[in-house]
């Protein structure tokens, strides 16, 4: 370990784990540069993180202002999904005017009907979507992430050796409890929801650890899953601030020191199930948390992985 400083060096030599230091690495993100070292485990490769005291961590839709870029971003969003359904209902209108011009006044009679079924069935879907006006969208966009965001806070953390990714569970868990049990047995442990959100925004005070913007990360995320012949790393697929390959797939689950709740993702619902971005962006936070029903079934191997940690004395 002799790029390590022999502060550094001495501390983890102490853990009696035989960390092979394979050098530095610079990262950047979110206008930040980093300059940190990679150590090896058993073919598996770890970071040196420093810790931080007092950092703020969580959310609070009041006290937490998005910023200007991801604003903006949401409402063009917004606006296309608008222009969406009021193509739909013209389109629609459209069509049934035809057939009834066509049609006798029996049917005519019928086809007003369906129409209007139809335009409510509609009507409905947008305003579930938020896309009736910029207001409702934002009222049901902070509704949201007061739900499924980890309260603001802040808290000291300590200097960490991470695992720069995350690693599926080897075999099905009965249970999230035995899980985090089974996982913290060993030299390593899990991290606490405080170290985990350090380690996925580095301290930064942006709602995505990328930085204050969306419109290039939103292709990504509606194609998460989907096979690309791009070349270039996307943003989700690029370490973050610290070196971590972090918060980059909802697909994922990500067990920490919690029995309660896991971090990550949700393991592809809000994607799978088609939902707006109001649902699907809060997972690609530091402070999404997905409850977990101790009753409700085992994890599963393909969606729950965990990230081994250590904290250095």
């Amino acid at each position: 370990m002799s790029e390590l400083p022999n502060n550094i060096r001495s501390r983890i030599e102490s853990l009696g784990i035989h960390f092979e230091c394979k050098g530095t690495i610079k990262t950047s993100m979110n206008h930040i540069e980093r300059e940190t070292w990679i150590l090896e485990y058993e073919g598996s490769q770890f970071v040196y993180v420093a810790g931080q005291k007092n950092v703020t961590l969580g959310w609070d839709t009041h006290q937490c202002p998005l910023g200007d870029g991801v604003l903006d971003d949401l409402r063009e969003y917004f606006e296309q999904g608008q222009e969406y359904y009021q193509d739909q209902m013209a389109e629609m209108k459209e069509y049934y005017a035809q057939q009834i011009t066509k049609s006798n006044a029996k049917k005519a009679d019928e086809l007003r009907a369906e129409l209007a079924e139809e335009l409510e069935n509609l009507k409905e879907e947008m305003q579930d979507a938020g896309c009736t006006s910029w207001t409702d969208f934002m009222a049901k966009w902070n509704a949201h992430l007061s739900e499924c965001l980890s309260p603001l806070r802040t808290a000291d953390i300590g200097d960490l050796i991470v695992e720069v990714d995350c690693r599926y569970l080897e075999q099905d868990a009965p249970s999230l409890t035995e899980a985090v049990r089974s996982l913290k047995e060993g030299p390593f442990t899990l991290a606490t929801e405080d170290e985990w959100e350090y380690l996925c925004n580095g301290g930064a005070r942006t709602l995505f650890r990328w930085g204050d913007t969306l419109c290039d990360v939103l292709p990504e995320i509606f194609n998460v899953g989907c096979v690309s012949d791009v070349r270039e790393k996307s943003i989700l697929e690029r370490a973050n601030m610290l070196g971590l390959f972090i918060a980059y797939n909802s697909y994922k689950y990500e067990i920490i020191d919690n029995t309660m709740y896991v971090k990550g993702g949700d393991g592809g619902c809000s994607l799978c199930g088609g939902d707006g971005a109001i649902y699907v962006l809060p997972c690609y936070t530091a402070f999404y948390r997905e409850p977990i029903k101790e009753y409700d079934h085992s994890l599963s191997n393909n969606y729950f992985c965990y990230r081994r940690i250590i904290r250095l004395p």
